[in-house]
């Protein structure tokens, strides 16, 4: 098995429910998934969690090497 390309990362919704955000890699390309819902807080340990996963995630997505850039 390759990579991990797949990050969970704890949150609360303004209900005060758990919930998990979702870090993913596809096609060479980062993607965050929010819960569903309108809006989420993170608690202080998950926004290291959050960024550790942003963080590989770019990671994988560079390895992929697709080639897939935002022109700006």
């Amino acid at each position: 098995m390759g990579a991990q390309e797949t990050w969970e990362v704890p949150v609360v919704d303004a209900l005060d429910r758990e919930r998990t955000l979702v870090v993913t890699v596809s096609e060479g390309r980062v993607a965050v998934v929010p819960p569903p819902g309108e809006g989420f807080y993170l608690p202080a340990q998950s926004v290291w969690q959050l960024h550790e996963a942003v963080r590989a995630a770019a990671i994988v997505a560079m390895k992929a090497g697709n080639g897939n850039r935002v022109a700006g």
